[in-house]
């Protein structure tokens, strides 16, 4: 679980949000993270993510970071095999 202290949590200097950038190629295709955008509000954060990750994209969805439940840790290579230690498992809001 974050802390107090957890970066995603806290404005940035400028008072800006950090927001998760998911985009998807084509329509046949899931949505994937791309990457993120610091912005004060969503139609900048908007502006940013499109110049960014929006050319190529047929999708492209913002979310606030501190507002993303991430379930489990980055080795997604291990997810769903039999040998898979569920204690392993990363559970993070934010």
């Amino acid at each position: 679980m974050p802390t107090h202290d957890d970066p995603r949590r806290k404005p940035r200097i400028d008072g800006s949000r950090q927001w998760e950038v998911f985009i998807r190629e084509t329509d046949a295709e899931p949505l994937r993270h791309v990457g993120s955008v610091s912005a004060p509000s969503v139609d900048i954060a908007t502006e940013q993510a499109t110049t960014l990750f929006g050319f190529s994209s047929s999708a492209l969805w913002l979310c606030p970071a501190d507002e993303v439940l991430r379930i489990g840790g980055n080795d997604l290579a291990s997810k769903g095999r039999a040998d898979a230690d569920p204690a392993d498992a990363e559970v993070t809001q934010g």
